[in-house]
């Protein structure tokens, strides 16, 4: 237990200085750590037996990425096209549905190194071109602002998550996907929602959404559908470590597991919001 506690005291004195600290490529430094390690955890999730294989694949197409995207000048200008980047990640959490709905009848899907590859490189590259532009909100006229929105995207979750569990616990009689996760209930999911919508309300009074606040109909939506596709992610996660019979994705973070268990509702959460607010916005069409 004590380890735990410091690796989270840790953990989050490290999140908060990437964010409020760091300088936009030591950010988006930041953001490519995140994106290796959970990479090289990916490896054995997706049944590759070197975790090197799929890490060096996830390397070569993030860098060919990077070098035509060119994310250093995200403050200035984000390129129309990289959103649409951002957007392929919905794909992947929308047709993760079924496959999460029809586990462990039909996991025939993981067999194929090709189609699992390719779902864990939709579930990362828009997760970190997600970070990138959310902290690139008006970064040259408040430095702030970014990490801000970035800081409330995430808080959404972990206000969904807390909500989930003590609705869970008190509330919890129908459970949601039990052969995927056992624990996860309808109730604590109305729950989840409820506590971070109140969350979200308290961001935008306090001015924490930057641009996004400017359209508070697309940030309602947007981060309904956050909190909704945090849970898919944090399934998908669970999903794919019971088909690998792997409890931890890693050993990163001493008493909490791997860079995966820490950022799985993330890498849905992201994508999601951004893509659900673009679309809104009329920004993608």
């Amino acid at each position: 237990m004590l380890t735990r506690i410091i690796t989270a005291i840790v953990l989050i004195a490290a999140v908060l200085a990437w964010l409020f600290k760091a300088s936009y490529p030591i950010y988006a430094m930041g953001a490519l750590f995140m994106y290796a390690v959970s990479a090289y955890e990916m490896g054995p999730l997706i049944g590759f037996k070197s975790r090197l294989s799929f890490l060096a694949i996830s390397t070569i197409l993030i860098a060919v990425l990077f070098a035509v995207t060119t994310p250093g000048n995200f403050p200035v200008k984000i390129p129309a096209y990289t959103k649409y980047i951002v957007a392929s990640g919905l794909i992947v959490w929308l047709c993760s549905i079924p496959l999460l709905l029809k586990f462990p009848h039909d996991t025939s899907w993981h067999n194929s190194k090709i189609v699992s590859s390719i779902i864990a490189l939709l579930m990362l590259i828009p997760f970190t071109f997600g970070l990138l532009i959310l902290r690139a909100d008006q970064y040259l006229q408040n430095f702030n602002t970014g990490a801000c929105v970035v800081l409330s995207v995430m808080a959404l979750v972990w206000c969904a998550d807390s909500g989930a569990y003590f609705s869970g616990r008190f509330f919890g009689k129908h459970k949601m996907l039990p052969n995927v996760s056992p624990k996860k209930t309808i109730e604590g999911l109305i729950g989840g929602l409820i506590i971070a919508l109140v969350g979200m309300f308290i961001f935008i009074k306090l001015g924490f959404f930057g641009s996004f606040a400017n359209n508070p109909t697309a940030l309602l939506v947007a981060s309904v559908a956050t909190i909704i596709f945090s849970v898919i992610g944090d399934l998908v996660e669970s999903m794919f470590k019971r088909l690998a019979n792997i409890k931890d994705s890693g050993k990163i973070f001493p008493g909490h597991g791997g860079m995966l268990d820490r950022i799985d509702s993330q890498l849905a959460a992201i994508p999601v919001f951004l893509t659900v607010y673009f679309l809104m916005n009329g920004e993608l069409f």
